[in-house]
């Protein structure tokens, strides 16, 4: 299994509205893709961010539906405008020493199909983790 981990903090411009309805989007990719096993989105609670969503896949071939699925781009173009700080990670049960370097490159994958996509990563102002170059 690979859990897909999305932290984020919204901007102090961010309206209640506007963070509802990313947080819909959300909740939206996690009922709408089959590759999508099992989510959760709500408040991040212990760490410093404000909300969280983990999507769990069952393989590689899973994570990239997710990332290519019509409704992460939804999620991409409503809500990354409004984040002010974002992490983006994996964790896996594989083993796989690869691993890490196979999910690069899906994110990589990813962002060359749809380059807007890295253009709006590379635009929140506190971004670690998967999908552009640090």
């Amino acid at each position: 299994m690979i859990y897909h981990i999305n932290r984020a903090t919204m901007k102090t411009t961010a309206t209640r509205e506007q963070i509802e309805a990313a947080l819909e989007s959300w909740r939206e990719q996690g009922r709408s893709n089959p590759a999508i096993k099992s989510f959760i989105v709500g408040r991040d609670h212990g760490g410093d961010f404000e909300y969280s969503a983990v999507f769990a896949v069952e393989d590689l071939d899973g994570l990239f539906e997710y990332l290519t699925h019509p409704t992460t781009y939804q999620t991409d173009d409503l809500g990354l405008n409004l984040v002010e700080r974002l992490e983006i990670f994996d964790v896996s049960d594989d083993d796989d020493p690869e691993l890490n370097a196979k999910i690069q490159e899906l994110h990589r994958r990813r962002n060359e199909l749809n380059p807007e996509v890295a253009g709006m990563l590379a635009e929140v102002p506190a971004y670690t983790g998967s999908g552009v170059e640090n």
